[in-house]
């Protein structure tokens, strides 16, 4: 099975990517969504978190408060890189295990999306690495609109990342979304014929 990891800058696409990579068949494991799910889920991760941020970061209903934790982490690298050391570790099981599933039901191709593939050396578990890049200006337009933050939250974000420029550079695969949907379609289609030649034969 051919095991291909997606992720890109915050605010390139990735997940308009994943979107049609789904819409064309393909199996798309999205890390961060599962992180969340097991954020409040998972005990080990629940205990990590209060332990090492406080109680009070889950409400009476067992709710992150995301806001809050967000606020803490993406101010000071250190506190992040505790966050990922707690929340990380079980991520990838999860999905590791996901894929050993596919694996058994002969599918070909699985693609891993997450945001902190090269911050978290998962990069080198994968067959292939499929970066997606923007350009700056519209990165910031749109991750202002989407979590209504201002410029320099956006950049603060940023810098907890490896740079796009870094991620370009180890990757595979680069798609590049500085048009419209219509362009980014064009994309991912020579993307997914990219892969269909990579996959193991059946």
């Amino acid at each position: 099975m051919l095991v291909v990891g997606l992720t890109g800058g915050i605010g390139c696409g990735k997940s308009e990517v994943r979107k049609r990579l789904l819409n064309a068949g393909f199996t798309v494991l999205d890390a961060d969504t599962l992180a969340r799910q097991l954020s409040e889920t998972d005990p080990v991760i629940i205990s990590g978190i209060k332990k090492e941020f406080g109680g009070n970061l889950y409400d009476a209903g067992g709710h992150l408060q995301r806001k809050t934790l967000a606020a803490i982490v993406f101010n000071d690298r250190k506190q992040l890189e505790k966050l990922n050391g707690i929340i990380h570790p079980r991520v990838i099981n999860a999905v590791e295990r996901q894929l050993e599933e596919l694996q058994q039901k002969g599918e070909k191709i699985a693609v891993v999306e997450a945001a902190l593939h090269y911050e978290v050396h998962w990069n080198e578990a994968m067959d292939v690495m499929v970066v997606v890049s923007a350009p700056m200006a519209k990165r910031l337009a749109w991750v202002m609109q989407r979590d209504g933050v201002d410029e320099a939250a956006v950049h603060r974000r940023m810098a907890n990342q490896i740079p796009l420029e870094e991620k370009v550079k180890r990757a595979d695969y680069v798609i590049e979304n500085n048009g419209d949907l219509t362009t980014l379609d064009a994309e991912v289609a020579q993307l997914i014929n990219w892969l269909n030649q990579r996959a193991p034969e059946k």
